[in-house]
Protein backbone atom coordinates (compact mmCIF):
# COMPACT_ATOMS: atom_id res chain seq x y z
CA UNK A 1 0.00 0.00 0.00
CA UNK A 2 1.40 3.68 -1.09
CA UNK A 3 2.08 4.84 2.52
CA UNK A 4 0.58 8.72 1.39
CA UNK A 5 -2.61 6.76 1.36
CA UNK A 6 -2.73 5.42 4.98
CA UNK A 7 -3.55 8.33 6.43
CA UNK A 8 -6.79 8.53 4.22
CA UNK A 9 -7.91 5.57 4.62
CA UNK A 10 -7.29 5.64 8.76
CA UNK A 11 -9.24 9.04 8.47
CA UNK A 12 -11.99 7.49 6.48
CA UNK A 13 -12.19 4.30 9.05
CA UNK A 14 -12.86 6.57 11.89
CA UNK A 15 -14.75 8.32 10.30
CA UNK A 16 -17.27 5.46 9.52
CA UNK A 17 -17.08 4.08 12.50
CA UNK A 18 -17.89 7.35 14.09
CA UNK A 19 -20.87 8.27 12.14
CA UNK A 20 -22.41 4.23 12.30
CA UNK A 21 -22.17 4.48 16.05
CA UNK A 22 -23.85 8.11 15.98
CA UNK A 23 -26.60 6.95 13.84
CA UNK A 24 -27.21 3.90 15.99
CA UNK A 25 -26.93 5.81 19.67
CA UNK A 26 -28.70 9.23 18.71
CA UNK A 27 -31.05 8.25 15.57
CA UNK A 28 -31.49 11.40 12.94
CA UNK A 29 -29.88 15.12 13.55
CA UNK A 30 -31.18 18.28 13.59
CA UNK A 31 -29.21 18.56 9.70
CA UNK A 32 -30.96 16.03 8.54
CA UNK A 33 -34.46 17.39 9.15
CA UNK A 34 -33.16 20.70 7.79
CA UNK A 35 -31.64 19.85 4.89
CA UNK A 36 -34.50 17.21 3.57
CA UNK A 37 -37.01 20.19 4.47
CA UNK A 38 -34.85 22.66 1.96
CA UNK A 39 -34.19 19.67 -0.76
CA UNK A 40 -37.56 18.56 -1.00
CA UNK A 41 -38.82 22.37 -0.77
CA UNK A 42 -37.62 22.87 -4.34
CA UNK A 43 -39.32 22.17 -7.43
CA UNK A 44 -38.66 21.63 -10.56
CA UNK A 45 -39.59 18.87 -13.84
CA UNK A 46 -36.48 18.79 -14.56
CA UNK A 47 -34.72 18.39 -11.72
CA UNK A 48 -37.57 15.94 -10.42
CA UNK A 49 -36.80 13.79 -13.64
CA UNK A 50 -33.28 13.91 -13.45
CA UNK A 51 -33.21 13.05 -9.37
CA UNK A 52 -35.60 9.81 -10.27
CA UNK A 53 -33.76 8.77 -13.35
CA UNK A 54 -30.42 8.89 -11.30
CA UNK A 55 -31.95 6.74 -8.10
CA UNK A 56 -33.46 4.26 -11.12
CA UNK A 57 -30.16 3.09 -12.05
CA UNK A 58 -29.93 1.40 -7.98
CA UNK A 59 -33.48 -0.06 -7.93
CA UNK A 60 -33.80 -3.69 -7.51
CA UNK A 61 -31.72 -5.90 -9.81
CA UNK A 62 -30.67 -3.31 -11.65
CA UNK A 63 -26.71 -2.81 -10.40
CA UNK A 64 -26.84 -6.74 -10.80
CA UNK A 65 -27.36 -6.20 -14.78
CA UNK A 66 -24.83 -3.35 -14.94
CA UNK A 67 -22.25 -5.16 -13.20
CA UNK A 68 -22.93 -8.40 -15.20
CA UNK A 69 -22.75 -5.86 -18.46
CA UNK A 70 -19.58 -4.16 -17.58
CA UNK A 71 -18.04 -7.60 -16.14
CA UNK A 72 -18.89 -9.54 -19.68
CA UNK A 73 -17.27 -6.62 -21.53
CA UNK A 74 -13.99 -7.47 -19.44
CA UNK A 75 -14.20 -11.23 -20.22
CA UNK A 76 -14.74 -10.60 -23.81
CA UNK A 77 -11.68 -8.40 -24.02
CA UNK A 78 -9.91 -10.62 -22.21
CA UNK A 79 -9.21 -8.56 -19.39
CA UNK A 80 -10.01 -11.35 -16.56
CA UNK A 81 -8.76 -9.75 -13.46
CA UNK A 82 -10.64 -6.54 -14.03
CA UNK A 83 -14.10 -8.99 -14.39
CA UNK A 84 -13.44 -10.36 -11.15
CA UNK A 85 -12.73 -7.28 -9.47
CA UNK A 86 -16.37 -6.05 -11.10
CA UNK A 87 -18.19 -8.54 -10.22
CA UNK A 88 -16.31 -7.99 -6.57
CA UNK A 89 -17.44 -4.48 -6.58
CA UNK A 90 -21.10 -6.08 -5.79
CA UNK A 91 -19.52 -6.84 -1.82
CA UNK A 92 -20.99 -2.95 -1.52
CA UNK A 93 -24.23 -4.93 -1.09
CA UNK A 94 -23.45 -7.08 1.37
CA UNK A 95 -21.82 -3.96 3.41
CA UNK A 96 -25.10 -2.39 2.74
CA UNK A 97 -27.19 -5.15 4.11
CA UNK A 98 -24.85 -5.73 7.23
CA UNK A 99 -25.32 -2.17 8.46
CA UNK A 100 -28.42 -1.74 8.31
CA UNK A 101 -29.13 -4.28 10.21
CA UNK A 102 -26.44 -3.37 12.95
CA UNK A 103 -27.90 0.27 12.99
CA UNK A 104 -31.69 -0.31 12.56
CA UNK A 105 -31.96 3.43 11.57
CA UNK A 106 -35.93 3.63 10.50
CA UNK A 107 -36.19 5.60 6.89
CA UNK A 108 -37.50 9.39 7.01
CA UNK A 109 -41.59 9.31 7.35
CA UNK A 110 -41.80 10.19 3.91
CA UNK A 111 -40.76 6.86 2.49
CA UNK A 112 -42.02 5.18 -0.16
CA UNK A 113 -40.63 2.09 -1.11
CA UNK A 114 -41.24 -0.56 -3.74
CA UNK A 115 -44.05 -3.35 -2.73
CA UNK A 116 -41.12 -5.83 -3.95
CA UNK A 117 -37.34 -5.78 -3.32
CA UNK A 118 -35.07 -8.84 -3.22
CA UNK A 119 -33.87 -7.38 0.00
CA UNK A 120 -37.23 -6.39 1.29
CA UNK A 121 -36.63 -7.45 5.06
CA UNK A 122 -33.46 -5.06 5.29
CA UNK A 123 -34.61 -2.33 2.78
CA UNK A 124 -36.90 -1.09 5.91
CA UNK A 125 -33.52 0.53 7.37
CA UNK A 126 -32.23 3.55 6.48
CA UNK A 127 -28.80 4.15 7.18
CA UNK A 128 -26.25 3.83 4.70
CA UNK A 129 -27.65 3.97 1.32
CA UNK A 130 -27.36 1.19 -0.50
CA UNK A 131 -27.76 2.89 -3.69
CA UNK A 132 -24.85 5.22 -2.85
CA UNK A 133 -22.91 2.39 -1.55
CA UNK A 134 -23.02 0.60 -4.81
CA UNK A 135 -22.62 3.62 -7.04
CA UNK A 136 -19.40 4.72 -5.37
CA UNK A 137 -17.80 1.23 -5.31
CA UNK A 138 -18.99 -0.08 -8.84
CA UNK A 139 -19.18 3.45 -10.96
CA UNK A 140 -15.89 4.26 -8.80
CA UNK A 141 -13.91 1.36 -9.56
CA UNK A 142 -15.73 1.87 -13.66
CA UNK A 143 -14.11 5.25 -13.88
CA UNK A 144 -10.49 4.06 -12.29
CA UNK A 145 -10.76 1.14 -14.90
CA UNK A 146 -11.71 3.52 -17.71
CA UNK A 147 -8.81 6.14 -16.64
CA UNK A 148 -6.28 3.06 -16.28
CA UNK A 149 -7.12 1.29 -19.54
CA UNK A 150 -9.01 3.32 -21.90
CA UNK A 151 -7.17 6.54 -24.27
CA UNK A 152 -8.82 9.83 -25.37
CA UNK A 153 -12.48 10.37 -25.56
CA UNK A 154 -13.65 7.71 -24.69
CA UNK A 155 -11.53 7.72 -21.33
CA UNK A 156 -13.37 11.27 -20.74
CA UNK A 157 -16.76 10.49 -21.53
CA UNK A 158 -16.65 7.29 -19.70
CA UNK A 159 -14.83 8.46 -16.51
CA UNK A 160 -16.85 11.86 -16.57
CA UNK A 161 -20.17 9.94 -16.60
CA UNK A 162 -19.03 7.82 -13.96
CA UNK A 163 -18.33 10.56 -11.31
CA UNK A 164 -21.84 12.33 -12.40
CA UNK A 165 -23.57 9.68 -11.03
CA UNK A 166 -21.91 9.48 -8.14
CA UNK A 167 -22.07 13.20 -7.11
CA UNK A 168 -25.71 13.16 -8.11
CA UNK A 169 -26.61 9.92 -6.44
CA UNK A 170 -26.56 11.42 -2.72
CA UNK A 171 -28.72 14.38 -3.33
CA UNK A 172 -31.40 12.59 -5.60
CA UNK A 173 -32.04 9.76 -2.77
CA UNK A 174 -32.97 12.54 -0.02
CA UNK A 175 -34.63 14.49 -2.50
CA UNK A 176 -36.99 11.20 -3.22
CA UNK A 177 -37.61 10.84 0.44
CA UNK A 178 -36.23 7.34 1.23
CA UNK A 179 -32.64 8.43 3.10
CA UNK A 180 -31.39 11.37 5.97
CA UNK A 181 -28.72 13.39 4.74
CA UNK A 182 -26.30 11.52 7.39
CA UNK A 183 -27.02 8.08 5.48
CA UNK A 184 -25.70 9.74 2.27
CA UNK A 185 -22.65 11.07 4.27
CA UNK A 186 -21.58 7.90 5.84
CA UNK A 187 -22.27 6.12 2.79
CA UNK A 188 -20.11 8.23 0.74
CA UNK A 189 -17.35 7.38 3.26
CA UNK A 190 -18.03 3.58 3.86
CA UNK A 191 -18.23 3.37 -0.23
CA UNK A 192 -14.88 5.18 -0.84
CA UNK A 193 -13.06 3.22 1.78
CA UNK A 194 -14.29 0.07 0.31
CA UNK A 195 -13.27 1.17 -3.09
CA UNK A 196 -9.82 1.96 -2.22
CA UNK A 197 -9.45 -0.99 -0.57
CA UNK A 198 -10.36 -2.78 -3.57
CA UNK A 199 -8.15 -0.60 -5.80
CA UNK A 200 -5.34 -1.63 -3.56
CA UNK A 201 -6.14 -5.14 -3.75
CA UNK A 202 -6.24 -5.12 -7.68
CA UNK A 203 -3.09 -3.62 -8.30
CA UNK A 204 -0.97 -5.95 -5.78
CA UNK A 205 -3.07 -9.19 -7.78
CA UNK A 206 -1.87 -7.11 -10.81
CA UNK A 207 1.94 -7.15 -9.77
CA UNK A 208 1.77 -10.75 -8.88
CA UNK A 209 0.45 -11.54 -12.00
CA UNK A 210 2.95 -9.51 -14.02
CA UNK A 211 5.69 -10.88 -11.42
CA UNK A 212 4.60 -14.50 -12.13
CA UNK A 213 4.01 -13.95 -16.35
CA UNK A 214 6.41 -11.42 -17.13
CA UNK A 215 5.78 -10.23 -20.97
CA UNK A 216 7.50 -11.96 -23.77
CA UNK A 217 9.97 -10.04 -25.81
Amino acid sequence: MDRRIIPVFALLLAGGIVLSLAAYIYGIFPFDLEVARQLRDFHHPLFTAAMGSVSYLGNGLTPAILVSVAAIICAIRKKWLEAFFVVATLSAVVIDGALKVLVGRPRPFSAVLPHFSPFQAVNQFSYPSGHVLVYVVFFGFLAYLSWVHLTGRLRLITTSACIVLIVLIGPSRIFLGVHWMSDIIGSYIIGILWLIALIILYQRMLRIRMTSHPPVR
